[in-house]
């Protein structure tokens, strides 16, 4: 062990403990191990307690050693040793005495754990460390608590093994209240369920009392274990149904239900009329609603013509994006239970590329229960007959159409078969008539009809091109299918299916024409940002006028990774660009590691700009997509689920950005301008002051503020010096006047940053203390009172603004 540590740990030498930080790191890197097992014997004697000399020792000594251990990297080196220091604390008393004053063991824990924890990422260490984080949980400290759940979480997500043995103590520790921990169900439970499918009622029974964020996290735990293990959930139906007037929860509540009724359709029946009305207020939600109905109508044939009938009634009057789940569903139903029809259903729904038509057909097929297959087939030739009279030519025409139909449908048959096999060369593929290429889910979901839906397209136009300006036979429908040409690595477009069978170029032409005629109606619907846009216009409008002033939207954004997860990279500047403008050639930069929050308030800005609702294909949108794909975390929301969550943000997450803004001091430098209606930088909005300012000489400010002799927090020495704010430099003496001679000066242009010294948690007001960081250099510095240290803090940062502005204006016009 080094000699001065031997000195102070061995001596309990106070007075010399400050010397270990003019040590070099290199110098007691070998021996932290064993100054952590001294200090542990030093812990754990019987009078440790009641001794404030020896507590103030293992204090200043623990914090020399993990600065150390931080510096040279040597945590694995040294975690052993750090880890047992860490756990002979859970032998102590960790409860809080007061309010808020820990316990001498609860500072070393608290000091420690930061230490060790943010290596969540170093298997060796976490391996140590999450079997004591662990106990931590339990022993009542919340302060402690919560640490410790911030980093597991972190854990969690680099190492989700690490912390699967204690799935059970993290579940108990939710139930008492620990719901920050939530966030690690998810990340576990692939690896082990069973603890949590013990207490999932318990969990499910939190929701009403957990805040936005936990919410989200339970929610996808149930989403997960609907996927999974969905029979779990039979007993939570009437639980997740209780909670759907929630609207923030809906939707993935229901999500989860959908899950759930496959494998317990009869716990869902009793629920059928609330989950009616729960899609008649909410249309967006009918895609859900009409899964479970499918599910429960599989039961029996009774239960499917009830789903029957109340399926087909929404086919003829719900938008477009249903219409798709519907007919999967209805095409199921009829399926298993073909006489519900009788003969002739694919005829149906090949009938015409109308879901009015096709519904209106299916309602009188559910009117003629039990009618014969053969009447079946002539009630829906007739309504064939009446939509068009055919010459003779187009009799001819029609047969030719109708073998390249069947030739098609034998191709794609034969392609689905190679595909199922495990052929290497891609079949015929078929897009969205917008290319949504990424809307992989809605395509599938659309396949089982999408060949007849589109062939029936060319065909009607082919036989009777005026059909489409009236009829329901010949309705547009921007849900249905074209088949198009198909990329390949040879060329630019291999020939289509169609094509390949040498169809007329007039069939292609109107296959294209028809295209361009769905695009306009297809471009918005469907689109899940679109419409909850369009729907919260207003309030996002009222929303944004209000919030703008509070917080300035970024000019941009970049995503960054750290080893602490993204971090988004802000930058900010003046609009008007004055003559005295701090942020004309400049941006002032802000890191926070709440990217997801500034991502959704730049999207409400942008669309509280426009009178029209932005769609998920706009550039602006895209670019923020990509944004967030960035920052994605393993089962995190997409970026269209997470925007439609909720209209706008929660109260509390604003209220964290202005605080993180005022923490850097961007107010200083910024305000709002009713005027401009933006955020101007301190000049501008005080062209009056910037005069003043850049007189040459003419102080800004000036006074007495006392320095900080020595960097240590726990040395208070301080000593009064005369400070004077002007041009380019911050000058002091080293006396209390400013008549004194020996000046020294701090060089503006060199100055890092300025901020407030925090204040422990039991002083009241705000803090009297700031810093000043230069490359070579921290000064500290205190005002009298807080005023005049708000005061000085202001002016520092607007002075510091200035000269940087200037030498970027210098740099720029010598270039």
């Amino acid at each position: 062990m080094h000699q001065l540590f031997r000195l102070v740990l061995g001596q309990r030498d106070l007075s010399r403990a400050g010397d270990l930080f003019s040590l070099d790191d290199s110098e007691i890197e070998d021996c932290l191990s064993q100054a952590l097992e001294e200090i542990k014997n030093i812990s754990c004697s019987l009078d440790y307690l009641t001794n404030d000399n020896d507590q103030a020792v293992v204090e200043i000594c623990i914090t020399r050693i993990t600065t150390a251990i931080r510096e040279t990297g040597s945590i694995e080196r040294h975690g052993a040793a750090l880890v047992a220091l860490w756990e002979s604390c859970l032998e102590h008393n960790l409860q809080p005495q007061g309010k808020d004053e820990d316990t001498p063991h609860a500072k070393i824990a608290s000091d420690i754990t930061s230490c060790i924890l943010q290596n969540y990422n170093r298997t060796p260490v976490m391996a140590l460390a999450v079997p004591v984080a662990v106990r931590f949980l339990q022993q009542g400290n919340r302060e402690l608590s919560r640490n410790m759940s911030s980093y597991l979480s972190l854990a969690a997500i680099a190492k989700a093994e690490l912390l699967v043995q204690h799935t059970k103590a993290i579940t108990l520790s939710v139930l008492g209240g620990n719901s920050m921990l939530l966030r690690v169900l998810p990340s576990v439970y692939p690896l082990q369920p069973e603890p949590i499918h013990q207490h999932i009622q318990e969990l499910s029974a939190m929701m009403p009392e957990l805040d936005q964020a936990s919410r989200q996290h339970l929610l996808r735990l149930l989403q997960m274990i609907s996927e999974q293990h969905p029979r779990v959930l039979t007993p939570l139906v009437p639980c997740l149904i209780g909670h759907l007037s929630d609207a923030t929860l809906s939707d993935a509540l229901l999500t989860v239900l959908v899950g759930v009724a496959p494998v317990s359709p009869t716990s869902l029946r009793p629920f059928l009329p609330m989950l009616r009305t729960v899609g008649q207020q909410t249309p967006g939600l009918l895609g859900h609603v009409a899964k479970i109905h499918g599910a429960v109508g599989l039961t029996s044939e009774e239960q499917a013509r009830e789903a029957l009938l109340y399926l087909v009634s929404l086919l003829a009057c719900m938008e477009h994006s249903v219409h798709h789940t519907l007919l999967l569903e209805i095409r199921s139903l009829t399926d298993r239970y073909s006489n519900i029809l009788g003969g002739g259903a694919k005829d149906i729904y090949r009938m015409s590329n109308s879901f009015s038509a096709i519904a209106r057909l299916l309602g009188r097929r559910l009117e003629a229960d039990g009618a014969t297959a053969s009447r079946g087939n002539e009630e829906v030739a007739e309504p064939k007959r009446g939509e068009h009279e055919s010459s003779p030519a187009e009799d001819d025409e029609e047969q030719h159409l109708q073998v390249k139909i069947q030739a098609f449908e034998e191709k794609m048959g034969e392609d689905g078969v190679e595909a199922e096999a495990g052929g290497s060369s891609p079949g015929p593929q078929r897009r969205h008539s917008l290319g949504q290429a990424a809307r992989d889910e809605r395509r599938e979901m659309r396949f089982n009809r999408s060949k007849s839906l589109a062939l029936h397209a060319i065909r009607s136009r082919s036989t009777n091109p005026d059909s489409l300006q009236e009829g329901d036979g010949a309705e547009l429908n921007p849900e249905s299918f074209l088949i198009e040409t198909t990329l390949s690595p040879e060329s630019d477009l291999a020939p289509s299916p169609v094509q390949e069978n040498n169809s007329e170029p007039a069939e292609r032409r109107i296959a294209r024409d028809t295209e361009a005629e769905k695009e306009g109606v297809e471009t918005r619907e469907g689109d899940r940002l679109w419409t909850h846009l369009r729907d919260n216009m207003e309030k996002i409008r009222s929303f944004c006028s209000e919030m703008i002033k509070q917080i300035p939207i970024p000019e941009q954004c970049v995503i960054e990774d750290t080893h602490r997860g993204c971090v988004a990279k802000l930058s900010f500047s003046c609009p008007l660009k004055g003559h005295y403008c701090l942020y004309g050639k400049s941006s002032f930069l802000l890191s926070s590691r709440q990217p997801h929050l500034w991502i959704r308030i730049m999207l409400l800005a942008l669309q509280s700009k426009t009178s029209e609702a932005l769609s998920y294909e706009d550039v602006c949108v895209q670019q923020l997509r990509k944004l967030w794909e960035r920052t994605q975390l393993k089962g995190a929301h997409s970026f269209e689920l997470a925007m439609t969550q909720t209209t706008v943000p929660h109260k509390k997450d604003l209220d964290s950005l202005q605080i993180h803004l005022e923490e850097v001091r961007f107010f200083d430098l910024f305000g709002y301008s009713e005027e401009e209606g933006g955020w101007l930088c301190f000049m501008c909005n005080n062209p009056e002051k910037a005069t003043v300012v850049n007189l040459d000489g003419q102080p800004l400010i000036e006074g007495k503020l006392k320095e900080k002799q020595v960097r240590w927090k726990f040395i208070k020495r301080w000593k009064t010096r005369y400070f004077t704010l002007a041009g380019n430099q911050l000058l002091f003496r080293k006396g209390k006047s400013k008549d004194e001679l020996d000046d020294s000066t701090i060089e503006l242009s060199k100055v890092q940053s300025v901020k407030a010294v925090a204040k422990k948690r039991r002083d009241r007001g705000l803090p009297r203390a700031f810093e000043i960081f230069t490359d070579s250099k921290t000064y500290v510095l205190k005002a009298r009172d807080e005023k005049h240290a708000e005061e000085w803090l202001q002016c520092i940062n607007v002075a510091v603004a200035q000269a940087k502005e200037r030498e970027n204006r210098e740099a720029t016009t010598y270039l």
